[in-house]
């Protein structure tokens, strides 16, 4: 079973071409083989027709014939041969057996076999869907109460039965291939867009939340009326360590501060990364009191911390302007009320927490 998984499954020598649809067709000549290898034995034990013995040899090969071009022809060249060649089957069956084999209804699995296979939905699917309307109405008019020019002699039931059950086999490869692939391009789309959403509420450089959806959650957060404390921050002399060392050497620096943010204030705080060198700490459900013993322990990390660049290793400093938010005050305004705190802080010599 795992070599024949794996022939089905083989890609085809067509570059830029999914196999999706080159398989499903292969796992349908396989059940339609199989349909023929059944009606042949009745044909050579049972009815004694040499025209169905004929048309049952006749079909095995054509599906034999459609494995072979499928893997080596393009999906549009081995769909077209297999609709073909499944019409022609369906014609000379009714014909043969009449209406009572049920030959007629794999019409409709060539109709979703076609709808499937051809992208889009133009006039060449409503052209197919029509000729298979026009063909069914015709075995109705002509075969319907009809008997065939084979005796089934008693055997119209279990034919009938096989045929059912190769049909909604059939189908079941169809539907089930495709609604697979839709449910995972659904899932897929999903996860994308979940992606994106992360993405665009974060920075790019350092993985923490940007300042647009900073904004929208201190919105949020301002109007569930729960207390919290807001804190803006940045990098002392961060200028100074741009013009010296670079602003490659800059970005790793900003990214090692935002690891110690997110390794000591994650578990309590919103961080962001406001613009530049400034990060905004959102503290839900702390009073200005707490919050600030958080700050201090977060600054006393990253004194810590030692960038290396070549021989030398350097240490940074920050400044920090921190209030209890004002739920009476604008989001603006608090911030506002935290960045002069922190200029505050800057005139008064940096590396401190102004409350």
């Amino acid at each position: 079973m795992g070599k024949l998984s794996e022939l089905i499954n083989k890609e085809t020598q067509i570059k830029n071409e999914t196999r999706r649809m080159t398989v499903i067709i292969r796992k349908l000549s396989l059940s339609f083989i199989v349909l023929s290898l059944f009606n042949l034995f009745l044909a050579i034990f049972f009815i004694h027709s040499v025209p169905a013995l004929i048309l049952w040899a006749g079909v095995i090969a054509a599906d034999a014939f459609t494995l072979f071009l499928s893997y080596r022809y393009s999906k549009t060249v081995v769909l077209t041969f297999f609709v073909v060649q499944k019409f022609i089957w369906i014609f000379l069956c009714s014909m043969l057996y009449g209406w009572e084999g049920g030959f007629q209804f794999f019409l409709i699995l060539l109709m979703i076999l076609y709808s499937f296979g051809e992208a889009g939905y133009n006039r060449k699917k409503l052209l197919f869907d029509f000729v298979c309307f026009v063909m069914f109405v015709v075995f109705l008019v002509f075969f319907k109460g009809n008997e065939g020019r084979v005796s089934m002699d008693g055997l119209e039931r279990p034919i009938q039965i096989f045929n059912i059950f190769i049909f909604c086999l059939s189908v079941s490869f169809v539907s089930s291939s495709f609604s697979k692939e839709s449910q995972e391009m659904e899932e897929k789309i999903v996860k994308y867009n979940e992606q994106l959403k992360i993405e665009a509420g974060e920075d790019a450089l350092t993985g923490l939340k940007n300042r647009r959806s900073t904004n929208e959650y201190l919105k949020n957060l301002a109007g569930s009326q729960n207390m919290f404390s807001i804190c803006m921050c940045d990098i002392d002399f961060f200028k100074r360590v741009n013009d010296t060392y670079g602003h490659e050497f800059g970005d790793i620096v900003l990214k090692a501060i935002s690891q110690v943010f997110k390794e000591n204030a994650a578990e309590y705080a919103y961080i962001s990364r406001w613009g530049g060198e400034e990060f905004l700490l959102i503290f839900p459900g702390l009073n200005g009191d707490d919050a600030y013993v958080k700050v201090h322990d977060v600054r006393d990390e990253i004194k810590k911390i030692s960038v290396k660049n070549g021989e030398d290793n350097i240490s940074v400093t920050m400044t920090f302007g921190l209030t209890e938010y004002d739920l009476n005050k604008s989001p603006e305004e608090n911030i506002r009320e935290v960045d002069e705190k922190l200029y505050m802080g800057k005139q008064a010599g940096r590396d401190r927490i102004v409350y």
